[in-house]
């Protein structure tokens, strides 16, 4: 099979996907109209596509990660923070080959702090975007990768 073939399969199959959990109500339907913000690279891009581009850095936002990382397959992070009315939180890695890592939902009154694993290509600033009542903050942690131990 072609592989023009095997990517219009699977584009189909997925738009087909998303709208049936749109019909079936388990996915809002704005949720399956808006643009593949995973497919984006770059920082700034992703930003502006996420509707943060004057997110301003702040001290309220903490990524809790270690600095040098022996495994990029599977870096432990924590962001936190201390911003009143978060709505969202995004995890971004500018040196990934898909920038946006992950977007977090938070409904009202659930705590600001996500804890995950990422994947990571290499040597990279992990960039976390809050989203909050007053606007986005964010903050930058770089994190090295080691692989083999030996960087």
């Amino acid at each position: 099979m072609d592989q023009a073939r095997r990517r219009m399969l699977r584009q189909g199959g997925g738009v087909g996907m998303l709208a049936w959990l749109a019909a079936a109500g388990v996915l809002p339907a704005a949720a399956a109209d808006m643009p593949p913000v995973f497919a984006i690279r770059g920082v700034v891009a992703v930003l502006q596509a996420l509707g943060a581009a004057g997110a301003r850095a702040s001290e309220a936002v903490r990524i809790d990660a270690a600095e040098i990382v022996e495994d990029g397959s599977m870096v432990s992070l924590t962001v936190s923070a201390s911003l009143p009315g978060v709505r969202q939180i995004a995890l971004l890695a500018d040196e990934n080959p898909t920038t946006l890592v992950a977007v977090f939902d938070l409904p009202e009154g659930t705590s600001p702090r996500v804890q995950t694993r990422i994947r990571m290509a290499q040597t990279s600033h992990v960039i976390a975007v809050v989203e909050a009542a007053g606007g986005f903050f964010m903050a930058r942690r770089d994190i090295k990768i080691v692989q083999g131990g030996c960087g």
